[in-house]
């Protein structure tokens, strides 16, 4: 569309602009205000927020932040809060000394009464009581049930104590139906066998911590990170500084494919590949092992902090990325079987039997992943302070009789061991924050290798108006699996933070004390070869009166703005749809806990496929309605105008549309429902997912203590592809069921 030079001049233009400009904070893409988790996952089915968001947000949720004891950086994290606001709460604590009553903060100005009803369900209210208390916690568990499935149904349980004022121990299990059993090396086919799936449960999280404002240490499974997340980072946070607890895991509204098994050497396939049944709860792989940090370490002017972090995992990995070093000697060369992944096998009592071959399945306990790093910082104050952050970290195959090996397009860099060392700083004062960090990573990939990144982020805030801009640089040898910073949504060898140059700039505002408006403006190419790229929205929300909140949102994407001769198309991962419908979204590996390319490592919406240069252009109308006190109704459509190669010189028309309720008839009584159309071409009813998906959700809350929930799910697909023809069981049958208890 544009000639790269224009782009570029384009590109340093706002750069500077931004660093003599007001600049904002963290964005969700749209004002969150949510009464639950199930809430928080609507957002994210109905493509509201992206994937990294909810995730986040549903981390945040899940913890629990205590206004008496959050930092700035936790304040910043929780949604629709500025670093103004975060400031304005510290300045309060400091001089109230506690805040016992979150209401206390609008009657004193510090926030608004919106905003603050916003993040209700992400702090703890009343929690000096609960830290006087000497036991207080929560069980939650939770089971899904779909039509035709014969087995016993997933179910996860997951359990969090607190006791003796600073210790926290938790745990999450689930009941596990589609996991292969022990993998071994079989050197008769020259592949990997492993032992059928069965029902097993497995211990999936557990850990205990004591963490105070001096100190804290946990052991167990855990996230860390630090700095502008370029050099060692995967919790989740905008600007994380140190190690949080891990139990979290996931639901999935997608069914899936019970067959996964292909002919292999017998003469047809054992199964049939159209039946599908209950997915497995699922989780992501954080760390495993002990952190260990001194928060607080007096040195006269400021004061440090030190942390350290160890880790030994055993980890599961998809079939498709692990080659063997023994018949391969570039594995860059995609022209060479012998570089292709090895194969994986269905183990049998005779190991001489015809066995049948996996498909989309994970090899597991394939490798264990040792880590260890550290950071230490100076604080000048808590807005300023530099710091130093490094690892390293190696991988142990532990299927013997091979010398086994990561594909190249696999986040983790094969070769051998792997690691990072950076330097970051912050500085504040008054309405601006300015944050940097500098990375060198370090790999064996063909020698000793790896490459430099940088990213300088400024933020500030000025009245009802906050801008973020940053600018970013990530060597195309800038292979560093634990780097989550700022990135678009492409890949280059499987990571998203490398090869890629480019500004962001993202602005949100209260106007009026009824509009909140949120822009975002992204533009960034690859470095080994200039293809200018962007991403651009607007959103409006307009709280015209209490009971009326109309919002109109645009969306534009452009995976190539340079003028193209001939059709151009736009993809990502996302295009299937949400409910599964797609097999490239049903059969290649869960965004959620894939143990190599998961969100562990990676941040915001679908990966794009590497090859698409078209653009997308999305129309988002929506109306929230209070039509009582006790009732709330949502209707929101979206538009996409898709460039496809299927429609030369037009474009492809995509409509997702949904109605909401919400009630709460009496107090502990709340019902929810929604009705969504999703099709991903209305021209066309061959080609993508057309589908109708309904819930109904009932909780009651019979007491603190005891809070069951049911929900029915009907899912529908509409479109005429073979693969939605044979699909058993059609429609789709779900009821989830939750019981929970706090004390």
């Amino acid at each position: 569309m544009t000639d790269p030079r224009r782009w570029l001049a384009a590109a340093l233009t706002v750069l500077l602009w931004s660093i003599a400009a007001p600049a904002w904070a963290i964005d969700y893409e749209v004002f969150i205000d949510v009464d639950d988790e199930d809430e928080l996952f609507d957002l994210y089915v109905s493509e509201q927020i992206t994937e990294s968001t909810y995730l986040t947000l549903v981390d945040l949720l899940r913890r629990g932040t205590d206004l008496d004891e959050a930092t700035r950086e936790d304040l910043y994290a929780l949604p629709n809060l500025t670093y103004a606001d975060a400031d304005r709460i510290l300045a309060y604590r400091e001089e109230a000394g506690h805040i016992n009553d979150p209401a206390a903060l609008v009657a004193a100005g510090v926030l608004d009464e919106r905003v603050l009803a916003s993040i209700a369900v992400f702090i703890t209210v009343g929690a000096e009581e609960l830290r006087k208390a000497p036991v207080s916690g929560f069980v939650q568990y939770q089971t899904i049930w779909t039509v035709n499935d014969q087995r016993a149904p997933p179910m996860v349980l997951q359990a969090r104590i607190n006791t003796l004022r600073h210790m926290t121990l938790g745990m999450a299990g689930r009941l596990n139906r589609s996991r292969l059993g022990p993998a071994s090396w079989d050197p008769n086919r020259g592949a990997i066998v492993a032992v059928p799936e069965r029902v097993r449960p497995e211990l999936i999280k557990a850990f205990i911590q004591w963490d105070t404002k001096k100190w804290g240490v946990i052991a167990g499974s855990y996230r860390i990170g630090f700095g502008q997340r370029l050099t060692f980072d995967n919790t989740g946070r905008y600007t994380p500084n140190g190690f949080v607890l891990d139990d979290a895991y996931y639901r999935r509204v997608q069914l899936s494919r019970l067959c996964r098994e292909s002919a292999g050497e017998l003469a047809e396939a054992p199964c049939d590949d159209t039946e599908y049944v209950t997915p497995d709860y699922r989780y992501r792989q954080s760390l495993l092992g002990v952190a260990a940090g001194a928060k607080h370490i007096d040195v006269g002017r400021g004061w440090m902090q030190a942390y350290g972090f160890f880790s030994y995992q055993p980890r599961d990995i998809y079939q498709n990325y692990v080659y063997d070093r023994g018949t391969c000697d570039d594995p860059e060369n995609r022209e060479d079987e012998g570089c292709s992944a090895v194969g994986l096998y269905k183990r049998q009592d005779d190991p001489l039997a015809p066995t049948s071959k996996y498909k989309y399945q994970t090899i597991p306990n394939a490798f264990a992943l040792l880590v260890g790093g550290a950071n230490v910082s100076w604080f000048d104050d808590r807005r300023s302070h530099v710091g130093v952050t490094g690892y390293g970290a190696a991988p142990r195959w532990m299927i013997g009789g091979a010398d086994l090996d990561f594909v190249p397009s696999t986040i983790l860099p094969y070769g051998g061991a792997f690691g990072a060392v950076g330097a970051d700083a912050s500085w504040g004062h008054r309405w601006a924050d300015v944050s940097a960090e500098f990375s060198r990573s370090f790999d064996n990939q063909n020698g000793l290798g790896g490459g430099y990144a940088a990213i300088l982020r400024h933020n500030a805030t000025w009245d009802v108006h906050e801008i973020e801009v940053s600018g970013r640089f990530y060597d195309e040898n800038y292979n560093n699996p634990f780097a989550r910073p700022i990135a678009a949504a492409d890949q280059s060898a499987g990571l998203r933070a490398s090869d890629e140059a480019g500004v962001r700039v993202r602005y949100n505002a209260l106007l009026a004390k009824q509009v909140i408006m949120r822009a975002f403006l992204d533009v960034w190419t690859n470095v080994s070869a200039a293809r200018p790229k962007l991403k651009t929205y607007a959103h409006v929300d307009w709280y015209a009166n209490k009971w009326l909140r109309p919002g109109l949102w645009v969306d534009i994407q452009d995976r190539d703005t340079r003028d193209s001769d001939g059709p151009e198309a736009y993809c990502d991962a996302g295009d299937q749809g949400r409910t599964g419908g797609g097999e490239a979204v049903d059969d290649s590996p869960d965004p959620i806990d894939d143990p190599v390319t998961g969100p562990e490592f990676e941040d915001d919406e679908p990966i794009t496929a590497v090859t698409c240069t078209g653009e997308r252009y999305s129309l988002t109308g929506r109306v929230r309605v209070q039509a009582h006190r006790r009732v709330a109704l949502t209707l929101q459509y979206r538009h996409d105008f898709t460039e496809d190669t299927d429609y030369p010189g037009s474009v492809r028309h995509d409509a997702n549309g949904y109605f909401m309720i919400s009630t709460r008839p009496i107090d502990p009584l709340r019902i929810r429902g929604r009705v969504r159309f999703y099709d991903d071409d209305l021209q066309n009813n061959l080609n993508l997912e057309r589908s109708v998906w309904m819930f109904v959700d009932v909780s009651y809350k019979v007491a603190r203590w005891l809070v069951p929930r049911v929900r029915y799910d009907f899912i529908q697909r509409l479109d005429e592809r073979p693969s939605t023809l044979t699909r058993d069981p059609s429609p789709e049958h779900w009821v989830w069921f939750e019981l929970e208890s706090r004390f």
